[in-house]
């Protein structure tokens, strides 16, 4: 049996990574199309893919844990035959709307049901691998009236969202029947074992205040059950629309990307409509926008794009709520968010790394552990770099649809989905029912966006 040690990193180590991160792409199919001819092409794909990256045909397993003692997230080989395919078919045309259906709906989280598409929980709820093995990814190919949905999906110790998109992209490649480059082959097979390098016990490090876990007190009560009204939806900014939000953020002689606005508007509509809700009530003074990035670009020695493994860091902005730049100013918001990753020096993340190596306890630390996520404080994440509209999968074509399905809720978790070729945008919020009604009617929000659902 193959050795997948060398894939055991440190920063893929933390507890809540025990999920899978996910996202779907849909190609519009003949009616006359063979199902088998389909799936057939996509498991030709996937054995390219895992015979030139075989790390990605095994499964995940925790090793030593123990009292104090979280243990390691490990990639081990499944039983021979036990697993021959990511590739999983199912019939869902009796079970989600029509294709076309769904494409002229923009994509609605309501016509995308995660308990349907996958197979896998999505964040921040876990698994059980005593139940059944965690797979590294899972590909299940969904066939609906007019069309194929296929969901892909990682275990998140193992890859982040953007060695998600790498591996989507691989796959791609498999499906056009192109040979892999060398860059690919060696980024993606690399040892992972030192490609942080920990810090000595006499380097300067930063502060870690604010990724560290709060012990539970003794006796405390049990953390509350979600707002039943809390739910998925998606708000679609176009491509013109978003290039007018960027000049209108924009201030003379600096710069921001089209990400820094539509994180800005997006955080400070949300804020917004929540504090009308608090009213008078409110006791939080001030609100912090979490934003998790890809930290390949921010090492002492970067990675580049072909990394799959796990390569996140979270950044805070903190504001008072009375401020102009948490509500209202987006240029003033939108040029923080830019400062904060200018910024960001490798120091910061080389020394998250050394202390979650660290500690025997990976549960320790986490992204935003002192947020209050049921009042003000927002996470969230840009996928809007992953091209995976721009990539054809052999006889499929290109994706009209690159979505997160909808999961599970989890308050205040935003997600920027893939660009569009025309540089459209959807946007993904998991916020209480009030919230979205009021952002639906938001003058600020619908002068840019519009409500999809």
């Amino acid at each position: 049996m193959e050795d997948f040690s060398k894939y055991q990193d440190v920063m893929g180590q933390l507890m809540f990574l025990k999920t899978y991160t996910h996202i779907l792409l849909g190609f519009p199919t003949a009616e006359a199309v063979s199902e088998g001819a389909v799936v057939g092409d996509l498991e030709k794909a996937a054995r390219r893919l895992t015979d030139a990256f075989p790390w990605l045909s095994g499964h995940v397993v925790r090793q030593g844990t123990g009292p104090g003692k979280s243990g390691l997230a490990k990639v081990v080989p499944y039983a021979p035959g036990a697993r021959p395919t990511p590739v999983v078919a199912k019939d869902c045309r009796k079970l989600c709307p029509s294709f076309r259906s769904i494409v002229d709906a923009g994509g609605p989280m309501s016509m995308l049901d995660g308990e349907i598409l996958t197979s896998r929980e999505g964040m921040p709820y876990g698994y059980d691998e005593s139940v059944e093995p965690a797979p590294v990814i899972s590909i299940q190919a969904n066939f609906v009236q007019g069309g194929l949905l296929v969901a892909f999906a990682a275990q998140h110790n193992i890859l982040d969202m953007n060695g998600l998109g790498q591996m989507i992209r691989l796959f791609a490649k498999a499906c056009r029947g192109e040979p892999f480059t060398q860059s690919e082959l060696e980024q993606g097979n690399r040892d992972r074992r030192n490609v942080v390098r920990l810090l000595g016990p006499d380097e300067s490090r930063t502060d870690l205040a604010r990724f560290r876990t709060p012990k539970p007190a003794s006796g405390s009560a049990p953390r509350p059950s979600p707002p039943a009204d809390l739910r998925w939806a998606y708000f679609h900014f176009s491509g013109p629309k978003l290039a007018e939000l960027k000049r209108s953020a924009s201030k003379p002689g600096s710069w921001i990307s089209t990400d820094d606005a539509l994180s800005a508007l997006a955080c400070q509509r949300i804020t917004s409509v929540r504090l009308q809700r608090l009213g008078a009530g409110l006791a939080q003074t001030t609100v912090t926008f979490c934003r998790a990035i890809n930290a390949r670009r921010f090492l002492e020695t970067p990675l580049p794009r072909e990394y799959m493994g796990h390569m996140v860091y979270a950044i805070e902005q903190t504001l008072p709520v009375n401020d102009a730049a948490a509500t209202a100013d987006v240029a003033a918001l939108s040029g923080k968010l830019r400062a904060d990753i200018d910024g960001l020096r490798p120091v910061a993340i080389h020394t998250f790394a050394t202390a979650v190596a660290e500690n025997e306890d990976k549960a320790a630390f986490s992204y935003g552990p002192l947020l209050d996520c049921s009042g003000l404080d927002i996470i969230y994440s840009s996928w809007t770099g992953l091209g995976l509209y721009q990539e054809t999968f052999g006889t499929l074509g290109n994706p009209l649809l690159a979505k997160r399905e909808k999961f599970k809720p989890m308050e205040s978790l935003v997600y920027l989905m893939p660009k569009t070729e025309t540089g459209d945008v959807d946007v993904a919020m998991c916020l209480r029912e009030e919230d979205i009604n009021r952002l639906k009617a938001d003058e600020v929000l619908t002068r840019y966006g519009k409500y999809i659902g």
